[in-house]
């Protein structure tokens, strides 16, 4: 049916004459839209009567004020389609008067009520527009909707046909059936909203016909429900109904149990259940804003999994309100450069050096304090503006991190957050790949974390956009791992990089400690299974941090080392090199095994074992003197020294006097930290006046009065401190850099530095070469336009075993060009474990 202005304008059909009776009409607001400069204006606005903030500003601003605080939930979905700018065209297909359309909304008033309008739009050169331009007008037309759907004294009605579904009537004869029932009763009533959520998933996933099949069975089932208490139901499209039934909390939890057995029946999908909101009737309440009140409550009833049915109360209005305060305050904060992020470092557990972050929201205040993300964020959430948060937080880091190249300083890769809404809304990965060309960074500067609750939603969509972010280049992690229905069979299937641990997985229950740390353990056996490296969030204290590193997991997030800060106080940290660790993220291999493995019947003899232990004793501690009292064969022939059972007996006597205080300390941190033990580099004379050099890690075992037993595992490091020494003096007196390369299995690079004689010339010692060549860090220092070509032709050198030498010019210590040569030899066998010798000198 047309609306009332729409058949007045199709009557007139003189663009003209319409124009001159619009700008001439009682209209509430008019609003002009510049498609070609994604912007609004507007002209003229009723004061105080709708919840409109903005008078101008950018389109998106207005479509999302419009959509999110403006329109009914009901009619959000037709507002939606309708406000799109790309859509805007479209409206004009089919109308009578070429330029002109017309529609029906309800609007919120600022007092929280509801308001029927006619939005008119025009556009064109009859109309006096240029092309692009648009113009809405917005009237109010209340009253004539009021009468309509009998809302008023003077109903005047028009029957529609039940719903061929669910044999259900529509909105209108549904008010109608209620106004009657209403009228004299002395039933206390009450107003039943009921939601299918994510029916259109359903749909999705098991096909229209179940999805109408659900819908009849539905509408079988409240039709019986009236027929057995009284009361009338009606059908209000898509998935949404309305029941009018006696207030028995017994009898309509029945009905929901009823209701979500049939949703189960059709199929077990996560978050897809019915929702109900319930209104008490009050005599005093008009019918409309009762049905507003009951839509209302299913809202609140959709945002918890367990508490699926609630009742109206007056504090879900206080509550609504606020969340539209705080949509509308965010658009003007980020408008005002307000929303910004923190970085919280990511650490490797054994020396708490940082490999990365994670970037964090924040919305600061004007006083420079800070709005809690457990505030605002589920909020963007909950009414699907998540996306509009993320994007500006990707967008806000790029800019940082092209200022940090900008500044000649080396960032470390950051992690953004991605939500199931971004991959829904957008083309993710053209989004990300446009942020980094405008800002012109590299991929392995941005990693993409997208949370497991994403897949368990919509795994073919997540699962097509790991792929297509992955094939362009992009880390990706699955974040809060652990905390829904994590599988070997998802990780399987999305071939994801790294994993980040659930922070709750982490907090042991103290009633049932085993069976918290087998959960926990298998979670990570679980990563270990496909080589997939883990970082752990939430970590608070030393004793999870040793924990986690006892059971393989080799990175950190959380507070035990850094809390989330702002980017210059990330900076300042990068700038100390003993706090950074530029390898990045790594998996190894087997890198954990129980030692219950080893305790079973695979252990023949004690020989065996002995092999498998290496060189290992125990030790005693009394009064300051050390003692061996048992060791192996291993140990013996280890030390390696003639007279050895003669110097059992105070083993200190054998040592420098400076290691003497050295085997002290170690074993009281041994004894201070049961479950790790401590290691120190101890030394002891031989029978002929020279020293050895033997790695030894103590455990604490026991003390029988004064007396203390340890356990020390042993490593003659003799040879290799000769080696060190050797290759510190040789590289003070060669001008060369000699790096051993080894090809992996991914045919990636791995290089060791043997010394480094271009130290002073790089600003480098040989660790930090190391370092930088196993990273990208060393690849940025090589001139721009030679990078790929150079890249290119190694690699394809290296892939053939052929020898090769070049020129390259790299960024000095003092930040001016060094012309080196560089040469590679192959050296490649079957047995060996390097594939090149490599050799960089000063031109």
């Amino acid at each position: 049916m047309a609306t009332g202005l729409q058949k007045l304008i199709e009557d007139v059909g003189d663009p003209r004459i319409i124009l001159t009776f619009l700008d001439s009409s009682a209209y509430d607001e008019l609003i002009e839209i510049d498609t070609n400069n994604r912007a609004f204006h507007c002209l003229t606005d009723v004061s105080k009567k709708y919840p409109l903030p903005l008078a101008d500003g950018s389109y998106e601003e207005m479509y999302i004020n419009m959509t999110e605080l403006l329109v009914h939930p009901e009619d959000k979905e037709k507002a939606t389609e309708m406000l799109k700018l790309e859509n805007l065209p479209s409206l004009f297909k089919d109308s009578a008067v070429e330029g002109i359309w017309c529609g029906e909304l309800r609007f919120r008033l600022l007092s929280g009520n509801w308001r029927w309008v006619e939005p008119v739009m025009v556009t064109g050169e009859a109309f006096g527009l240029s092309d692009g331009v648009y113009r809405m007008y917005i009237f109010d037309i209340h009253n004539r909707k009021a009468r309509e759907l009998g809302l008023s004294d003077e109903p005047l009605y028009i029957d529609e046909p039940k719903n061929d579904i669910t044999g259900l009537p529509g909105k209108r004869m549904f008010t109608k059936a209620v106004s009657a029932l209403l009228k004299n009763s002395l039933v206390r009533w009450c107003i039943v909203s009921v939601d299918v959520e994510n029916f259109k998933l359903f749909n999705e996933w098991y096909g229209h016909n179940r999805g109408d099949l659900l819908m009849s069975q539905i509408g079988v089932r409240l039709r019986m429900c009236c027929e057995e208490l009284g009361g009338t139901a009606g059908y209000f499209g898509q998935d949404d109904f309305c029941v009018l039934m006696p207030y028995d909390m017994e009898k309509i939890e029945k009905l929901y149990s009823d209701i979500a057995a049939m949703v189960s029946e059709h199929g077990t999908a996560t978050g897809i259940m019915p929702a109900f909101g319930v209104c008490v009737v009050d005599e005093n309440t008009k019918l409309r804003d009762m049905l507003d009140r009951a839509f209302l409550a299913t809202r609140f009833a959709k945002e918890s999994y367990h508490s699926r049915i609630r009742v109206f109360d007056k504090a879900m209005v206080t509550k609504t309100d606020e969340e539209y305060q705080i949509l509308s305050d965010f658009f003007r904060a980020k408008k005002e450069n307000a929303i910004t992020f923190f970085l919280q470092p990511q650490c490797r557990a054994s020396t708490g050096k940082i490999v990365g972050a994670e970037a964090l929201a924040r919305w600061k205040k004007k006083d420079g304090s800070l709005i809690s993300p457990a505030l605002f964020i589920p909020v963007l959430e909950k009414h699907g503006l998540i996306t509009d948060l993320d994007v500006h937080i990707w967008e806000s880091v790029c800019k940082w991190l092209r200022s940090c190249i900008d500044r000649k300083e080396l960032p470390l890769p950051v992690s953004v957050n991605v939500s199931a809404l971004d991959i829904l809304n957008l083309d993710l990965t053209g989004v990300l790949e446009d942020l980094l060309k405008k800002y012109e960074l590299p991929h392995d500067l941005i990693k993409v974390e997208i949370t497991e609750s994403a897949y368990i939603s919509n795994n073919a969509l997540v699962k097509s956009t790991v792929q297509s972010l992955r094939e362009k280049g992009f880390v990706v992690l699955m974040d809060d791992f652990g905390s829904g229905y994590s599988t070997l069979n998802m990780l399987k299937n999305l071939n994801i990089d790294i994993v980040k641990l659930d922070a709750q997985l982490i907090h042991i229950d103290p009633s049932y400690p085993e069976k918290s740390i087998r959960i926990l353990e298998s979670v990570t056996n679980m990563t270990k299974t496909l080589g997939i490296p883990i970082i752990v969030e939430g970590v608070e204290s030393q004793e999870q941090k040793e924990f986690l590193q006892d059971i393989g997991c080799s990175y950190i997030q959380g507070f035990y080392f850094y809390r989330p800060m702002p980017a210059d106080d990330f900076e300042a940290l990068l700038f100390d090199k003993d706090k950074v660790d530029t390898s990045g993220i790594l998996f190894k291999a087997n890198q954990q095994f129980h030692l219950r493995e080893l305790l079973d019947d695979n252990i023949y003899s004690d020989n065996m074992l002995n092999n498998i232990l290496g060189p290992c004793a125990l030790y005693t501690l009394e009064n300051g003197s050390v003692d061996i009292i048992r060791f192996n064969e291993q140990f013996y022939e280890a030390v390696n020294v003639p007279d050895f059972h003669d110097r059992l007996t105070g083993i200190e006597k054998y040592m420098p006097e400076a290691d003497v205080n050295s085997i002290l300390d170690v074993l009281k941190q041994a004894e201070e930290d049961r479950l790790n033990g401590a290691k120190g580099l101890l030394h002891f004379y031989k029978t002929d006046g020279t020293l050895t050099s033997f790695s030894i890690r103590f455990f604490y075992l026991r003390s029988e009065g004064e007396k203390k037993t340890f356990f020390g595992a042993a490593h003659n490091i003799t040879k290799q401190n000769t080696l060190e020494t050797q290759m510190l003096l040789l590289s003070r007196c060669s001008p060369d850099t000699v790096i051993f390369l080894r090809r992996k299995p991914d045919n990636n690079v791995e290089g060791t530095v043997l010394f480094n004689g271009l130290e002073k010339e790089l600003g480098l010692t040989r660790g930090e070469l190391e370092k930088e060549l196993n990273s990208v860090m060393f690849y940025r220092r090589i001139k721009y336009d030679h990078r790929s070509a150079l890249y290119r032709d190694l690699l394809e050198k290296i892939n053939h075993d052929e020898s090769f030498s070049t020129e390259l010019e790299v960024e000095g210590a003092d930040g001016c060009p060094l012309m080196l040569s560089l040469f590679g030899d192959s050296v490649r066998d079957k047995t060996g474990t390097v594939d090149y010798i490599v050799t960089l000198r000063h031109q």
